[in-house]
């Protein structure tokens, strides 16, 4: 990403002096307007640490805030570079006259969204405070919206092609309304019939009429999303703007020095992991609102933060002022051969990036989104450090990052140049034939500085995934993939029972509880049930399973119901330490291909 450099000021410099101007018809003294070109001049200089850098941008600050701000997009802009410098503080002054101008800026956004549709609607999807945006949500989200904010989130509108609204009402209303559902009203106003003088949003009405519904919470996420309803999030002056989402308070971090861009990955990630943050009940509830409230008001939400139980979250305080919390899934939600641990990451108690990692065995897919306002900081170092608490929490060895990362599907990906990003980091691609074009392109950009990498080029090099491969990362267990797993369960199915699921599954369960010797499953708990059942369809394609040791059949039964269990720790631990378990997952991935 381009950067820029402290050189002559913009044209459009504003300094303190010209925070005030002469209004031409009153001859009075009137505050002068903030300019796209002041907010350039302040974003260039908040990426200098020296001690020039501190004083020009205290000097640009008292500018700025002098200024009056009229122009949404301007305001945008300078939202995102107060965030930055909040970020990467240079001094506690500094830090404070941020933070006091951050919440000018929120009553700025207020005033202009109330000013006109022009100026609401260029704020729209920005996720700073007083801005609107309308996701489709998911009812676990919309419920806790409502729950946890209410006044915040109302129905916006109803795409074409969902479910109709009095067919998923009839379910939960009482049968003498049939009548009034089968009148001819768009959605909104049969809403408002429905609901009466109900003192919250129409959007509360509905969940808590479709938590009337007779059946799971599985089908009442369904139903929700059969509506294909999108809510207006409004986050106002709450968390739920990322102008003020903020992780667990700790001591910030001032940066006195340049930004530390030139990183030793592997270096990096060896170091040790200091234990996790010890957590009161309420943190772990902040933590969890934190992400859900930071991604609803952007109009986006992930799995992890949707399902993630309280109890489960773990919080590192790392480097440089970095700390990284971590969303498992709970048993129900999990998948069923790997698992799915999202993340939030937080610089200075600033949410600056969210993804996610799948581990399992020595592998872990990868994946990371950098909020835009903090691109061109430390993202390099950043992504290393999540990259450590993955191989160190998770004993990943093999990182895989999959081609929407860089491009596949993902505009973004490519006009960013995040192959590139990739690649500083030491992930290469797993297509091997893809090497030559990645060193023709790294002869151009080392013979000219400016090159960038054509749109068409980085196309072919988001044809193959990315890897990078650490010490022990090329053993098979890390290059057995879940993926290949799966394929090889269909093909079985199809080939031994013709895709008849219902057989393979009672065959498999069968078979395999008779060959480690599982009587039953009296006494164990539900989630423990259903993943040795699934299990089994994997265990069931393992040769001379009935052969092994006592001590190995008594673990595998272990291994299978911990993936049930309410740690999901354990089901990896003991995975990893039983050979002939993993020995037999890598001989039936090796099946996915003919």
């Amino acid at each position: 990403m381009w950067m820029g450099t402290l050189g002559a000021p913009p044209r459009h410099r504003l300094c303190s002096a010209e925070a005030w101007r002469d209004d031409r018809e009153s001859g009075e003294k009137v505050r002068a307007e903030l300019t796209a070109g002041a907010v350039e001049e302040l974003r260039i200089v908040a990426r200098r640490f020296t001690r020039e850098g501190a004083t020009a941008k205290s000097r640009l600050l008292r500018a700025c805030s002098a200024a009056a701000i009229e122009d949404p997009r301007v305001l945008l802009a300078y939202h995102d570079c107060l965030q930055f410098l909040m970020a990467y503080p240079q001094t506690p002054g500094l830090r404070a006259s941020v933070e006091q101008e951050l919440a000018r800026v929120a009553a700025e956004a207020r005033r202009l969204a109330q000013r006109g549709e022009r100026d609401r609607w260029a704020l729209e999807d920005s996720g700073v405070a007083w801005s609107e945006t309308s996701p489709a949500l998911s009812y676990s989200i919309a419920r806790w919206l409502v729950d946890r904010y209410p006044g915040h989130a109302e129905i916006a509108s109803f795409a074409d092609g969902g479910q109709p609204l009095r067919a998923v009402l009839e379910l939960c209303l009482p049968a003498l309304e049939e009548g009034t559902l089968s009148l001819d009203r768009p959605p909104g106003e049969l809403l408002d019939l429905l609901a009466g003088d109900f003192p919250g949003s129409r959007l509360e009405w509905l969940l808590a009429h479709l938590a009337r519904a007779p059946c799971s919470e599985e089908i009442r996420e369904h139903l929700f999303e059969s509506l294909r309803v999108f809510v207006r999030v409004r986050p106002m002056d709450s968390p739920l703007a990322r102008t003020f989402a903020r992780g667990l308070r700790r001591d910030p971090f001032y940066h006195r020095g340049r930004l530390q861009r030139a990183v030793h990955p592997q270096a990096v990630i060896a170091q040790p992991l200091p234990p996790p943050r010890k957590l009161s009940a309420g943190d772990r509830r902040h933590v969890i609102d934190t992400a859900r409230g930071l991604l609803a008001g952007l109009g986006r939400e992930t799995e992890t933060t949707r399902w993630c139980l309280p109890r489960d979250v773990e919080y590192f305080d790392l480097d440089r002022g970095l700390s990284i919390a971590l969303f498992p899934m709970p048993p129900g939600r999990r998948l069923p051969i790997d698992t799915h641990v999202g993340f939030m990451l937080f610089k200075n108690s600033i949410p600056i990036a969210y993804g996610g990692g799948w581990p399992f065995l020595g592998l872990c897919r990868i994946g990371i989104h950098i909020l835009e306002a903090y691109r061109g900081g430390e993202s390099a170092h950043a992504m290393c450090q999540v990259l450590r608490v993955y191989h160190h929490r998770f004993a990943a060895l093999r990182f895989l990052a999959e081609t929407s990362q860089f491009g596949e599907g993902e505009p973004e990906g490519l006009t960013s140049g995040a192959f590139w990003f990739y690649h500083r980091l030491g992930f290469r691609p797993v297509d091997l034939r893809l090497w030559k074009l990645v060193e023709a392109e790294l002869e151009y950009r080392r013979a000219d500085e400016r090159h960038r990498t054509p749109v068409r080029e980085l196309r072919r090099l988001a044809r193959s995934d990315l890897e990078l491969v650490l010490p022990g990362g090329e053993s098979p267990a890390a290059r057995c993939d879940p993926a290949e797993l799966s394929l090889a369960v269909t093909r079985w199915i199809g080939v031994r029972f013709g895709g008849d699921r219902s057989a393979a599954e009672r065959e498999a369960l069968a078979s395999v509880s008779s060959a480690l010797g599982v009587a039953g499953m009296e006494g164990w708990p539900e989630p423990e049930r259903r993943s040795f059942r699934s299990l089994c369809l994997l265990l069931a394609m393992v040769p001379g399973l009935d052969g092994w040791t006592a001590a190995n059949r008594r673990k595998a039964i272990a291994i299978m119901r911990a993936k049930g269990s309410p740690k999901e720790d354990r089901y990896f631990e003991l995975m990893r330490s039983h050979r002939a378990f993993t020995a037999a997952l890598v001989q039936v991935a090796a099946t996915a291909t003919p």
